[in-house]
């Protein structure tokens, strides 16, 4: 699990209310502490690190393969340039989920990244859909934001507030 700094804690907390026989590792300390943690030889179910860690410690994580990640708060890698984004996209997994409640602040472009880590190319190269889809649909191509629609609908679960419970944020 890769989120911001501040839900470390939170995440461990949850795993540890709702599923207490996994074993999970929060990934923080100095480096070396950190080191020591992502090679320990015991057994780990969950990994719980933080983006400007993992930003600093991709080298360590390359290594090793990865049934699941998941991505909490996902616009953290929205910049497919940034060093959160690639840092994230060179860990290897077999499944990848993006949780975020703003997919897109700013450009759709924002949406390919978050779409690059969860399925590679699905949404084309960035290029690609940039000409294709954000350039078209800018121009108001009604067509062009159809088709963006039908292809990532079956993959995004959109939740409306007055759908969540009250005890929920």
């Amino acid at each position: 699990i890769v989120c911001p700094t501040s839900l470390v804690y939170n995440w461990l907390d949850e795993l540890e209310n709702f599923t207490p026989d996994l074993r999970c590792q929060v990934i923080t300390g100095v480096p070396e502490e950190r080191l020591s943690l992502i090679k320990t030889t015991e057994p780990v179910d969950v990994f719980i690190t933080s983006y400007p860690l993992l930003r600093r410690d991709i080298n360590n994580y390359e290594e090793r393969f990865y049934h699941t990640v998941f991505l909490d708060e996902a616009q953290f890698i929205k910049n497919a340039a940034s060093l959160n984004a690639k840092s994230v996209k060179a860990l290897n997994a077999a499944h990848r989920f993006a949780l975020t409640g703003t997919p897109i602040e700013n450009s759709l472009s924002e949406l390919w990244s978050i779409f690059d880590f969860v399925m590679p190319y699905y949404l084309l190269t960035h290029s690609r859909f940039v000409k294709q889809y954000e350039k078209q649909i800018l121009k108001n191509d009604e067509e062009a934001l159809v088709s963006l629609n039908k292809r990532i609908r079956p993959f995004i679960l959109r939740r409306m507030k007055k759908d969540v419970l009250q005890e929920l944020p």
